[in-house]
């Protein structure tokens, strides 16, 4: 059952890329209606297209028919059962007039489904029929699925040749559209970039010389385009932008202005070496500058005032 639930499923989104749309609207005959009393032929309809909403209809010459079957002393209960259930469907007007007998539900089924015989079935109609003389002639017109109950259970036709022609060229369609994309034509005045992208792509199709008139222009003279507003360097965000600090007062004193290099010393003295005095007595012998006057300044110096008194 699985299997063909994916069967199903993938055939009716076939269906749906010839213009078919939930919910599905399902024509059905009264040979139907009349086999499935005991069923529950909505939720059969739904489990079997794997979809959550159906509309059964069903035409007035069906209903008519049922009538026909139930009139004589041996009525049987199950044509009224088909003919109360059938009044719950939605009545498909067919056109045909009640006053003049029934039309045969053949030839009612395929002026509703093909009603300029054309081959098309325009309102996208799903048949139910047990009928298989019907269901043979509808197989040429697209693109219709074809159902029937056999033994309770509910079948899906696969698509018929026709329909499966149809539909490989719809697709071979779209196929070729998206490889080829026509360039989209834009509207006059839409904008400057459009107008010259236009102009540029009518020229490239058309093949028109670019001193050629064209149908907007007297003697070939091209209108003078607006020019293009410029706008001045974009400024930061001044709340974005951090605050600049004062400069200190350290910042602001003079500084000394750098020596020019012309009066920079060009030779560097050499760095003096300190020696290491021995004794006092080299030191001053050999100092004979500041430091030796120094020293004999000292021993020159009065005597401390003990000695003195001694």
């Amino acid at each position: 059952m699985g299997k063909r639930t994916k069967q199903y499923k993938k055939l009716m989104r076939s269906f749906e890329q010839l213009g078919f749309r939930q919910p599905y609207q399902l024509l059905m005959t009264s040979d139907v209606v009349l086999d499935t009393t005991k069923l529950d032929l909505v939720s059969l309809f739904e489990k079997t297209l794997s979809t959550k909403g159906v509309k059964p209809m069903i035409t007035q010459c069906c209903i008519r028919a049922l009538y026909a079957k139930n009139v004589g002393p041996n009525r049987d209960q199950n044509v009224a059962a088909a003919i109360e259930r059938a009044k719950t469907f939605e009545r498909r007007r067919c056109g045909h007039l009640m006053d003049q007998d029934a039309l045969p539900e053949r030839e009612c089924m395929l002026s509703v489904v093909d009603p300029k015989g054309k081959g098309e079935n325009k309102f996208r109609y799903v048949v139910v029929t047990q009928d298989e003389l019907l269901r043979d002639r509808l197989r040429s017109v697209v693109p219709t699925p074809l159902m029937y109950v056999r033994r309770s259970v509910m079948i899906l036709e696969p698509m018929s040749s026709s329909s499966a022609r149809v539909r490989e060229r719809e697709e071979r369609v779209k196929f070729l559209e998206g490889i080829v994309r026509q360039p989209r034509k834009r509207k006059r005045g839409e904008d400057e970039s459009g107008e010259e992208q236009s102009g540029s792509e009518d020229e490239g199709e058309g093949g028109r010389d670019e001193g050629a008139a064209r149908p907007g222009e007297i003697g070939g003279e091209e209108k003078q385009k607006k020019k293009k507003k410029q706008y001045g360097r974009k400024q930061p965000n001044p709340l974005a932008v951090k605050k600049t600090k004062k400069a200190s007062e350290a910042d602001q004193r003079p500084r000394k202005p750098a020596t020019p290099a012309e009066e920079a010393p060009t030779e560097t003295k050499a760095k003096r070496k300190r020696r290491k005095k021995a004794n006092g007595a080299q030191g001053g012998g050999e100092g004979g500058g500041e430091g030796g006057v120094t020293e004999q300044a000292v021993q020159a110096a009065p005597a401390p005032v003990e000695a003195a008194e001694a």
